[in-house]
C-alpha cells in the first residue's frame, strides 16, 4: 500500500485549496519570475515564463499558477483605484507641436499644435481633444483652423456602450465661420485584443454651421464613426479615425491617419494624413481638404 503527503491527499479530495496541490518553485526560479514581475512589463514576464517552462517542465502548473494569481492581484487593484479616483485624477494625455502641409483649398507649410486628454473609469471614459493649424504664405494668413471636441462613454460592459459628443471647428478657408455639432448614441468595441482595437459607433446629430457669405444652416443629421488602434510594436503605433455626418442637404466626411513612433519614454515622432469632404461646399470652395502633418509628441 502506498502512503501519499497528507497535504496533497486534502487537496485531492476537496479539503484544503487548490493551490497547496502546487508544488513549491525552485527558489531559483522563483527569483528570476519575481524579478520579471517587479519589472511590471507583461512581455517579459510572458518570455521569462514560457523559457521556465521549457527548462523545467515540471514546475509549468505552478509558474502559470504565480502569474495568473499575479495578473488577478493587479486588476483588483486597478478596479479599487478607479473606485475611489477623483474627479481630476486618472487623466493622461499628449501634447503634439510640429509642421504641416497642405492641400486643396489651400497649397502652403505651416504649424500645428495640439493636445488629447482622456480619462478611464470603471464606466465612464472621457475624451478631450484641442487642436490649431496656422499659416501664413507671403505674410498672408491662409490658414487659421481651430479643432476641439469632447466624449463621454458610459461602458454597460467590456465592449458596449453609450457616447455623448460634441465638437466645435473653427475654418474660414473652408467656406464656414464655425461649425458646431452635437451628437448621441451607442457604439461597440467590435475588436478587443491587448495589440488592437476597434470600436464602431452611430447614432443622431444636430449640426449647425455658419457659412460666410451665406445664411447659417442648421439640421438633423446621422453619425457614423469607426476608431481604430494598432500597436504593431512596443514603439510603433498606428491608428485610424474616421467619421461621417450625412443630413439632407450635406455630407461632411473625416479621416484621419496617423502613425507614432516612440523614441523615448514619453517622446514619440507622428506622421497624420488628414482627409475631409464635403459634398455641398459653398460656391467657389472646393469638396477635399487634405493636411499632412509631422509633429513631436509628448506623454504625460
Amino acid at each position: 500500500m502506498s502512503y501519499r503527503p497528507l497535504g496533497v491527499m486534502l487537496a485531492l479530495a476537496g479539503l484544503l485549496p487548490a493551490a497547496v496541490a502546487h508544488a513549491e518553485l525552485p527558489p531559483q526560479l522563483r527569483t528570476m519570475l519575481d524579478a520579471a514581475i517587479a519589472s511590471g512589463n507583461d512581455g517579459d514576464i510572458d518570455t521569462l515564463a514560457r523559457y521556465l517552462k521549457k527548462a523545467s517542465p515540471d514546475d509549468a502548473p505552478e509558474i502559470d499558477h504565480i502569474i495568473t494569481d499575479h495578473r488577478k492581484q493587479i486588476a483588483v487593484a486597478k478596479q479599487e483605484k478607479l473606485a475611489h479616483q477623483g474627479v481630476l485624477e486618472g487623466w493622461k494625455g499628449e501634447g503634439q507641436i510640429g509642421a504641416s502641409q497642405s492641400s486643396g483649398n489651400t497649397s502652403t507649410v505651416g504649424a500645428t499644435v495640439g493636445i488629447n486628454l482622456s480619462k478611464e473609469g470603471l464606466r465612464w471614459r472621457h475624451k478631450l481633444n484641442a487642436s490649431i493649424d496656422y499659416e501664413r504664405t507671403a505674410g498672408i494668413t491662409d490658414r487659421n483652423q481651430i479643432l476641439g471636441g469632447l466624449e463621454s462613454d458610459y461602458k454597460f460592459s467590456d465592449r458596449l456602450f453609450a457616447y455623448g459628443s460634441a465638437q466645435y471647428e473653427r475654418n474660414r478657408f473652408a467656406g464656414f465661420d464655425t461649425r458646431v455639432s452635437v451628437s448621441g448614441g451607442i457604439g461597440y468595441r467590435v475588436v478587443a485584443a491587448p495589440t488592437f482595437t476597434l470600436d464602431l459607433k452611430a447614432g443622431p446629430a444636430w449640426r449647425k454651421t455658419d457659412y460666410i457669405g451665406e445664411p447659417s444652416a442648421s439640421e438633423i443629421t446621422g453619425m457614423t464613426a469607426l476608431d481604430a488602434l494598432w500597436k504593431a510594436t512596443p514603439n510603433l503605433t498606428l491608428s485610424e479615425n474616421a467619421t461621417s455626418l450625412s443630413g439632407s442637404s450635406n455630407t461632411n466626411l473625416t479621416s484621419l491617419t496617423a502613425l507614432s513612433l516612440k523614441v523615448s519614454k514619453a517622446l514619440s515622432t507622428r506622421i497624420s494624413y488628414q482627409v475631409t469632404f464635403n459634398s455641398n461646399p459653398p460656391e467657389g470652395y472646393k469638396t477635399t481638404d487634405t493636411l499632412t502633418r509631422f509633429t513631436l509628441v509628448y506623454g504625460f
